[in-house]
Order: C-alpha cells, then structure tokens, then sequence
C-alpha cells in the first residue's frame, strides 16, 4: 500500500471551491447545448485546451462562460448533485462552496431564491445519498463592486439556506480591501464570516488590508504572505488559517511552478495550512490530485496530510460540538487507514 493510496482514501475538508468552476466538462458542454449557448469548444479535450490561461483576465473570461451556461432551475440542482457526488468519490466529509449569486442572476435571470432552492435540493441529493454536506460563501466579485449590497442582501436572507459567510473574488490587484468594507462589516454584523481571496493575484498588502478591513477569519490563498517576514510572524502568531490551492496558483501564473511555490516554506514557518482545489477541472486537478502534489512535490509523509486533513476541521467555523464530531470521525478513520495500511502511528 503506499503513501499515494492513503491520500487518496483519507477523510478530507474542501474550504475553497466554487461551483461553478467544479462543473463537470462533459455536463458543461451538455448544460450549453440543451441552453443554446455557444461555446469555444465541442468536446472534452476542446474544453482542455479552452481553460489553458493565458492570464488571470482570461480566467474570468472563462468563468463568465461558464455561468452564463446555467439558466434553468434543474441546471443548478444538477451542478449541485454532481459536486456531491465527486466529494464521495474523494472522501470528503465536509465542504463550504463559494458560489456567484448575483452573477448567476443576471445571466439566468431567475430569481435568487429559485437558484438557492435549487442549490439546495442538489445538497440534500447528495447528503441523502452518500451522507456528507456543506454550506454556501456567497462571493462578492471585486470587478462589478456596485453589486456587492445584493450580494449582501442576499447571503443574510439566505442564511437558512445554509449560507454561512462572504467571499471576495475577482481582480485582486484592481479592487483593494477597502473598497468593500461597509459590506464585511454589514453582513458580519448579521452572523455571517468574512473569507476574503488575498494574496494571490496581489502581495502582503492585500493580506494585510483583508485582516485590518474586512475582518478576515481564514484567507483565500495567502501564499504571498511570504514576501512579508512581519505579515508571516502576523499569521502564525494568530494561527489565521491559509486555503493553499497549489495546483491553481502554478496554473495562474502566481507560481512558474510547484518548485517555486513557497507551501513549505508556509508549513515550515508553523503557518495554520490547509489545502484545497480551488475550481478543479478548470486545472485538471480536484483534492485528491492536490494531497498527492504535497507528497510528490513538497515531501509531505502520512502524518502532514493527516496534519492538514485536520487543519481543515479546525478551520471550518462549524459549531464547537459539530466540529468537535466531524474530528473525532477523522480520527477514527485515520486510524483505521494507518493499521489497513500498516502505517506508523501519528505523532504531535
């Protein structure tokens, strides 16, 4: 048995995937033809060559495609079963899944609620069928921020429907913290957490700005925090956990590639890590691809990924006894896989 196969049948948390960008290609491209939406590609490996990114602008450009694919209300449940269904397929017991709510919106033209009804019916789908769950971030796009008060609206009326926080994505670089600091203080005011993208596209000032304005708990990427030794010393004394998506920030541009990317720098610094997708088919990858780049490019052993796999729990924001549950059946399977596989006990 080797170290590969217990990444991949270990228990996991996704803390950072979009819906959107976790669509199957092949249901893409049928969700396009039954919705007459042109597409510049008719096929799978066309899809592959569509989503080589020339820069981030051409990755929102692709994103906006892929939206404007969803029109009707069993689009979204589907999309929604779907996601369900790979979490199985990976072991993940656990997810919270950004999604675009005033983009899809405007380019279906039904009503939130619908879209969230529909979201929802795919969520209870999967959690009846293979027994796992998640919540919703509703992302704020930086790019279009006369929007951001719906965006707000709509996540504190939709919290019974298992919206748990904000996100803020798009154009890093462009569009500063600041600009969206009554919304943070708005919508945390009213119950929801604040998880901000910073430090991908933009250096340790848009870290900073994200903790200081926006009241980050947990940062979306973060890796650039190492180009500040202050900010890194910041973070680790403060335990802010980082969603790392490797394969993401090599396919961005953020990294040339795995070689240069500082993630174990991070976790050798004693920063709080965790490790996620980001938007899996649009990098050819999903979580149990990332679990295995930390071992092959990074030298993580079985009790790293057991390590992050917690750090995933820790970092959820669930409730105290939710939380503390979901890390207690963690570690029962982690020991179960350790004497399946005739691994070592952890230590730490």
């Amino acid at each position: 048995m080797t170290l590969h196969e217990f990444a991949c049948r270990m228990p996991k948390v996704e803390l950072h995937v979009h819906l959107e960008g976790a669509i199957r290609p092949a249901t893409l491209l049928e969700l396009a033809h039954r919705n007459n939406i042109d597409l510049p590609a008719r096929d799978v490996d066309g899809l592959r060559g569509f989503y080589r990114f020339r820069d981030f602008a051409h990755f929102i450009q692709v994103y906006v495609t892929i939206t404007r694919c969803l029109q009707t209300p069993d689009d979204y449940r589907l999309i929604a079963s779907q996601f369900g269904a790979d979490c199985a397929r990976q072991n993940i017991r656990y997810a919270q899944v950004t999604f675009s709510i005033v983009s899809n919106v405007h380019y279906s033209g039904l009503p939130w609620q619908t879209i969230v009804e529909q979201l929802n019916a795919g969520r209870e789908q999967a959690r009846q069928a293979y027994g796992l769950d998640w919540h919703w971030v509703f992302d704020i796009c930086r790019d279009v921020p006369d929007v951001q008060s719906q965006v707000v609206d709509v996540a504190i009326a939709a919290q019974d429907g298992g919206v748990i926080a904000l996100g803020l994505g798009g154009s890093e670089a462009d569009y500063p913290p600041d600009l969206f600091v009554q919304s943070f203080d708005r919508g945390r005011a009213a119950g929801l957490h604040s998880l901000p993208h910073a430090g991908e596209t933009a250096g340790p000032e848009s870290i900073w700005g994200a903790l200081r304005a926006l009241g980050a708990e947990r940062l979306g990427h973060g890796v650039r925090c190492i180009e500040d030794p202050d900010l890194v010393e910041y973070l680790h004394q403060h335990q802010v956990p980082l969603e790392v998506c490797p394969t993401s920030n090599v396919c961005l541009g953020v990294y040339p590639d795995y070689a240069a990317h500082p993630l174990r720098q991070l976790w050798d610094s004693g920063l709080f890590v965790t490790v996620n997708s980001d938007d899996p088919p649009l990098f050819d990858t999903d979580l149990n691809h990332e679990y295995q780049v930390l071992i092959d490019h990074f030298g993580f052993d079985a009790n790293d990924l057991e390590r992050v796999s917690l750090n995933g729990v820790r970092a959820s924001l669930l409730p105290d006894e939710a939380r503390a549950d979901l890390e207690q059946e963690f570690c029962a399977q982690f020991a179960q896989l350790r004497e399946e596989l005739a691994l070592p006990v952890a230590h730490g």
